[in-house]
């Protein structure tokens, strides 16, 4: 009977130590944060393009605005082609359902970033608050792209 419950210990010991908290399994790694990225502007004192996905949990109405501590205000636009025209028009406002995901790409809906603090620079951050209709404001963490740079995810 002894020589059994050392084999036994042996044999159960990864599982009795799993169940215990000893040698649990790694976790897997969290999901990426949705995608924001903001290209600076070729001159300073322009306007840069913000850009973002985000898939909206539960019912939030609409989005009313993004704002930035970095920008001194943003306004949400939306680009259009009419036969060889493109132009573009601020929006007001944005309904959104449950699930839905909000896409702001180049040549599509975007944010126009006015007034940015100087200080910021490619390669650095900068925080975009989406403020809805009902619910918390929604911080995304952009990143900084020089002009031209790439802004998908």
């Amino acid at each position: 009977m002894r020589t059994i419950v050392p084999i036994v210990a042996a044999l159960l010991g990864p599982a009795a130590l799993s169940a215990c908290g000893g040698s649990e399994p790694t976790p897997p790694a969290p999901p990426a944060g949705p995608a924001a990225s903001v290209r600076l502007p070729a001159v300073p004192g322009r306007p840069a393009a913000g850009y973002f996905e985000l898939r909206v949990e539960g019912d939030r109405g609409a989005l009313l605005s993004v704002t930035s501590p970095q920008a001194g205000r943003i306004e949400l636009h939306e680009t259009m082609t009419h036969g060889n025209m493109t132009s573009m028009r601020p929006i007001d406002r944005l309904p959104v359902r449950d699930g839905e995901t909000l896409s702001f790409r180049p040549g599509g809906r975007h944010l126009m970033l006015f007034d940015i603090d100087r200080r910021v620079a490619a390669g650095g951050g900068i925080d975009l608050v989406l403020h809805f209709e009902r619910g918390e404001p929604v911080t995304l963490a952009a990143r900084l792209v020089p002009t031209g740079g790439d802004v998908g995810p």
